[in-house]
């Protein structure tokens, strides 16, 4: 290793370049502060050796340049004819981490050295091990962005387009990566799906399940799938019920490998001709119906979530909207999310909200109650996902 020696006194300077030279390194030699300076400001050397009183730049005044411009550590012993105490501990103080009182002994300074060499090792070793989790951490942050771009990829992306009705949703994940999805498309000419989900806990885990729901029912494989699937009547298939479709999920879920999550629903299927909307609701919060002329009203919902218990059953609902009419399905992190003064945003907060808005478009009218939310949770730590899905009758003149 190259150290760097800073020591005016030649016989001094001749014998500490000697001993370095006889254990194996390679001495560097400044005659003073200045020269060591300039020479540590070309290489960096992580260690120095460097008498305390010198012409110039003292020992004191270099520890601290080198201390204030070092990018990894350096290990200092100054050399000193010193002895007094307070002496001994301005040298640690300015930075140095051994002295040795002069005249000194061979050996004595080997042992500084040596420990010296070995701290410096165990530092090499831990800027090493930092830098390779720098490059893990960057990694999964690379990771994390490209699951998140994916997991986006199985939100809407083009609302079905049904005379008389209009779709719209919002998502706002806490973290990169969400437990909750949304999802609203046709499954034939006459009905539409909707759902809205909820896993337990967040992170990677919550999401991997997220997106592996949202695949159990993707419109991409209706013909076999939980929500649709083949049948001998006249139009050669079947439209699997709500409350079918969460006791197939649950049954699914139990049989698979245990993960200790579960997670709520909301799947509905909506009639484009009757404006029926069937339901279920496992663990979820009721949809908010909004009349035209009445204030938002919370429908039935209930336990239990899936995958929680083998045997459960799951209750159909129904309502039939009119024109006019909104319904919302939306997560629970968006009625239990706190601002920094611990005070909730609840169902109440969300039910004045949409209906202070209820003059926009759907859309708007979505948008503007999230909008209200963030506003709400401005400064808190707010740590669940936030989601809404909402469908419109609207009349014939529109």
């Amino acid at each position: 290793m190259r150290i760097l020696i800073a020591e005016d006194n030649l016989p001094m300077r001749q014998a500490l370049e000697y001993f370095v030279l006889d254990w194996g390194h390679e001495p560097v030699i400044a005659q003073t502060g200045e020269q060591a300076w300039e020479l540590y400001k070309k290489e960096n050397f992580s260690i120095v050796i460097s008498d305390w009183m010198m012409p110039g730049m003292d020992g004191m005044e270099l520890v601290r340049r080198i201390r204030a411009a070092q990018t990894s550590y350096v290990f200092i012993i100054i050399l000193t004819a010193k002895r007094q105490t307070d002496d001994l501990v301005e040298i640690l103080d300015a930075g140095a981490d051994a002295f040795i009182s002069k005249p000194f002994e061979r050996n004595e300074l080997r042992a500084k050295l040596q420990g010296g060499l070995r701290i410096i090792e165990l530092e090499q070793s831990l800027e090493e091990r930092n830098r390779d989790l720098e490059a893990a951490n960057e990694q999964m942050r690379e990771d994390l962005v490209a699951a998140a771009e994916i997991q986006k990829e199985f939100l809407p992306t083009k609302m079905p387009e049904y005379p008389g009705l209009r779709f719209g949703w919002a998502f706002r994940p806490c973290e990169q990566l969400a437990g909750d999805m949304l999802n609203v498309f046709s499954i034939d000419e006459k009905h539409v799906a909707l759902y809205l989900l909820d896993v337990s806990g967040h992170g990677i885990t919550s999401a991997l399940m997220s997106v592996t729901l949202s695949r159990m029912l993707s419109p991409q494989s209706l013909q076999h799938s939980l929500l649709k699937e083949p049948s001998d009547n006249e139009r050669g298939y079947r439209i699997v019920p709500p409350a079918e479709v969460a006791a197939r999920l649950n049954e699914r879920i139990m049989q698979g490998p245990s993960t200790k999550q579960f997670f709520t629903l909301i799947y509905g299927i909506l009639n484009t001709e009757t404006k029926e909307l069937r339901y279920v609701s496992a663990g979820h919060p009721g949809p908010i119906h909004m009349s035209a002329t009445f204030a938002p009203l919370k429908l039935k919902g209930g336990p239990p979530a899936i995958g929680i218990f083998e045997s459960a059953t799951y209750r159909e609902h129904s309502i039939t909207l009119k024109p006019g009419d909104r319904l919302f399905f939306y997560s629970d992190g968006l009625v239990e999310a706190e601002n920094k003064s611990g005070l909730v945003f609840d169902e109440n907060e969300f039910r004045c909200s949409i209906e202070e808005t209820r003059a926009l478009p759907l859309q708007e009218n979505i948008d503007a109650t999230m909008g209200m939310l963030e506003e709400w949770i401005e400064g808190s730590k707010e740590t669940d996902d936030a989601s809404m899905l909402g469908v419109e009758v609207v009349g014939e003149r529109q």
